[in-house]
Formats: structure tokens, sequence, C-alpha cells
């Protein structure tokens, strides 16, 4: 494509943002599988080495396959606004949420976040981060009055870690809002944006420094490979002091994965369209049937932070939960019942999932402790995919009864 012609839309965007043409004109991106890459001479490899020169050198440190990926997504989080980013592809969402908390944190610091945090960012942050001196605070978010007293009366803190919506409860925190009182304190703010996508949320517009996504889920959108994305606006940070902490951690993409999430962002728009209209036909039979005691999906008025989510987001999204009154083994007999939807966790694929956290993800957690935080005995939480509808309703119908 010549770049000089201006891209007006997602769907545009998101085929032609990133890609180069291949000296071998290729039509798409080969999967450069090498481990390591040649110097035409030892001067070449000097100027690599140290910078002078752009080039690729090691796989662990980045990767043709890897580039347009990471120009891809950086440019969906940035379309419509006057900010740059730069992203870096890393093997997992949780390989990309490490590299960014060890780079802007440090012994003594103090992160506050919220609770209903995917499972392996909680684990992270309460027990992996205090063995290095980093110390978590857990608050509602939602509540700003009281966000504000805690950083008012505790200087340590130094980052502010959102995931808006969240799982599995499907709450929103004011993004804006949120990074305006943040900077007040001069906190860093970092959003995982796994469950909006840049087509339906852009935290970069509302004043995130860092956004990270498990590439994994709704950007590949065909369950084929595990992948994350950690993306900065400060870009000489990203290529410099973020970089060197990531291709030491080594938890870097491989080129298979990078090939399988570049075809998957194509069609992310076209997905994520049928993922919204199917999802809110869905909130609304639910909310309406008799065996289903709540819903927890944003687009209806009748979740707490509807206006929230409204205010920030182009629509609630493909991802709802909802209890069952019939607890525990009401979710057992649900899940078992179900004949086209499919049981599993994971997230963002075509097809409809559907897991019940007391039975799986979360079945060694004490129940009060759960239920704290929302996961009740009768929660599901599900994707809703892109099935024909009908065919989604009857097989939840047909599973309720």
């Amino acid at each position: 494509m010549d770049k000089s012609f201006p891209l007006s839309g997602w769907g545009s965007l998101a085929i032609h943002a990133g890609h180069k043409q291949d000296p071998n004109y290729a039509h798409l991106v080969p999967i450069y599988a090498n481990s390591t890459f040649v110097f035409d001479d030892a001067e070449q490899g000097m100027r690599r080495f140290s910078g002078k020169e752009e080039g690729y050198i090691y796989s662990r440190w980045g990767n043709p396959t890897f580039s347009e990926a990471e120009e891809k997504i950086a440019a969906l989080e940035t379309f419509g606004l006057d900010i740059e980013a730069k992203g870096i592809l890393h093997a997992s969402g949780m390989a990309a949420i490490s590299t960014l908390m060890l780079a802007t944190l440090q012994p003594g610091d103090k992160i506050i976040t919220h609770f209903s945090l995917y499972g392996g960012t909680e684990e992270l942050v309460s027990k992996i981060l205090p063995n290095f001196g980093i110390t978590p605070i857990i608050a509602d978010l939602r509540d700003l009055d009281k966000a504000e007293a805690i950083l008012k009366n505790d200087p340590a803190i130094r980052m502010m870690y959102l995931e808006t919506p969240a799982n599995p409860t499907i709450q929103c925190v004011d993004l804006d809002e949120l990074s305006k009182l943040a900077r007040q304190y001069n906190l860093v703010v970092a959003c995982d944006n796994t469950f909006a996508t840049p087509y339906l949320q852009q935290p970069f517009q509302y004043g995130v420094d860092y956004i990270v996504h498990s590439t994994t889920k709704f950007l590949n959108g065909h369950g084929t490979a595990i992948g994350g994305i950690l993306l900065g606006k400060d870009v000489e940070q990203m290529k410099t002091k973020i970089t060197k902490i990531h291709r030491t951690l080594g938890g870097n993409s491989n080129a298979f994965d990078a090939f399988l999430l570049i075809q998957g962002i194509k069609t992310l728009e076209v997905r994520m369209e049928r993922h919204c209209h199917n999802a809110l036909e869905v909130a609304n039979f639910l909310e309406s049937h008799a065996a289903v005691s709540k819903v927890n999906y944003t687009g209806l008025a009748s979740h707490p932070d509807h206006y929230t989510a409204m205010k920030q987001m182009r629509h609630p999204g493909a991802m709802l939960s909802f209890e069952l009154k019939s607890g525990l083994q009401g979710g057992i007999d649900f899940m078992n019942k179900l004949k086209m939807c499919v049981r599993t966790v994971s997230l963002g694929t075509c097809d409809s999932l559907l897991s019940h956290p007391a039975s799986m993800t979360h079945y060694s957690v004490p129940k009060e402790e759960k239920e704290k935080y929302g996961i009740t005995d009768g929660l599901i939480r599900m994707n809703v995919g892109i099935e024909n509808l009908q065919d989604i309703l009857a097989d939840l119908e047909q599973a309720l009864s």
C-alpha cells in the first residue's frame, strides 16, 4: 500500500497498518522463523549493537513478524488521537504485565489497584511483587473520594493499575477521572484493555500511560495462539529502559504466534460488531429469565457501572456474567447441559465460551473470599460468540430449563 494514502477507518487500519513490502514480494508478512540475523560485515554488527543502525539481531530482541503486529496494534490504540505509541510483543499477557511492573516499580514502591482483577494479575500483584518489596493496595476505585484519600496519605504509591471492564463481574472504573487524579500525585497509570480491545476503548485518550493486552483473546480472535503486548506513549522510554527489561526477562513472542495474531486482527472490526450485537441480545434475554437472579453487563441500565462504561466505550462489548438462582449445583448442571456453546476458560474467540468460576478457575478459593469479589456459587461467565443469535439463545434456554 502507498504509505501516503490516508486510512480513515478501523477495518482498513486493522488490515494495512504496520505492513511493509516483503523483499521477495510476499503478499502477507512471512513467518520469520529465525533465532538470529546476519550482518553484512563486522561494522554493521557494531552499529546495530550500539543502536546507531536500525535492524534485527536476535529474535528475543525483535523480529520482522513481531514488528508488524506491534505497529498494527499501536496504530489501533492511537487511531484518531494525536498520540504516538510503541508496542512490544510478548509471549503472553502476563509476560507483558511483568515487564511493565518490573520496569516501572522498585523496592519500597506501592501499587494501587481494584478488586476483581484477572486471576494471574491478582496473583502477581498480591503474592509475587511483595517478594520484591512492592506492596499492593486494593481499593474500590469507583469511589473517587476514597481513592484520593488513599493517594493523599501515601506518597509511596507509584502506580495505578486498572482493568476495565474487569474479570469476571464486568465492573468498570472511570479512566478519565482516575487518570486526572493519578496525575495530581505523579503516578504512572496502566490499563488492561483486553476485554474492550482498541475498537471499543482507547485508554490513551483518557491519559493512561501504558496499555496491556492479552492478545490471546479478541485481538487474535480464534484461540490459536498465546500472546501479549505492552504499549507506552513515552516512546523513548519504551525504546530504551523498557525494551532492555523486556529483552532481559526473555518474555518474547515467536514468529508463528505473531503471524496468527496479525491475521486475526484483520477481522477485528467485523468480529467485534457481531460479538457486541449478540451480547446485548443475550444480556436482555438473561435478565428476563426466571432462572437468573442477576446479569453483569454494562450495556444494561441495571449494571452499577453502566454510565461509566457508556462514557468511555463505544459499545459495552462481548463479555458478561450472570448468576443462577440455583447456586453451585445449578451452575454445574447448567454447564453440563450446554450443547453448542463451549465449556472452557479464556475468551475472545468466535465461538461462545462459558465457564463456571466456582467449580473451575476459583474452585480452591474460600467461599467468603470469592463472594467478596462478586464471584458467587452460581456465577457463569460468558464470552458471547459470533454464531447465529437464535442458536446461542436456544442453547442457553435449553440449558437453563
